[in-house]
């Protein structure tokens, strides 16, 4: 490649950029910036009557942080920054009716959680963002309300997590 071609192809990948930049789009979301490498996820708050869906929220985004995203776990007292997952809202929907046997044959599962990362040192709130999924079930397949949850869990905690990795 001869060096007009060159820099000419550095000019381009450079105005894509700014393009980018210019759009709103953002790569990562500065958690470096702010020297954020451990994260201390807390308990989940649940605002539900939806009961344990807490503790698998909790378990699902621990796990999912340890695979999806270069933050590790830290404890209180001397992580870079603090997570708070509080789930807002919950509620089953019946989407098609059945009959006396199988009164729903399809339904969903929907969620809404507010996630929060604020610096431990500074207090800063870096991230805090609302995040809603939507699970359904066929029952005529085999599925049903539990494991529209798991899915939901799952999703909302790489939802989460990608909140944190991302400006979104």
């Amino acid at each position: 490649m001869t060096r007009s071609a060159r820099a000419g192809a550095l000019a381009l990948l450079g105005a894509l950029a700014l393009a980018a930049d210019a759009c709103g789009y953002a790569f990562g979301s500065g958690l470096n910036e702010h020297d954020i490498r451990t994260v201390h996820v807390r308990a989940v708050a649940n605002d539900t009557y939806r009961q344990r869906l807490e503790a698998e929220l909790g378990a699902a985004v621990a796990r999912e942080l340890a695979v999806s995203s270069d933050l590790l776990p830290g404890d209180a007292a001397t992580a870079d920054a603090v997570l708070e997952i509080r789930i807002e809202s919950e509620r089953e929907r019946t989407l098609v009716t059945g009959d006396r046997t199988a009164p729903v044959t399809e339904g969903a599962q929907e969620a809404t959680v507010r996630v929060v990362l604020t610096a431990r040192r500074t207090g800063e709130r870096l991230v805090d963002h609302v995040v809603a999924d939507r699970a359904e079930f066929r029952d005529p397949i085999g599925e049903d309300l539990t494991s529209a949850r798991r899915e939901m869990v799952a999703d909302l905690a790489r939802k989460i997590v990608l909140a944190l990795e991302t400006r979104f």
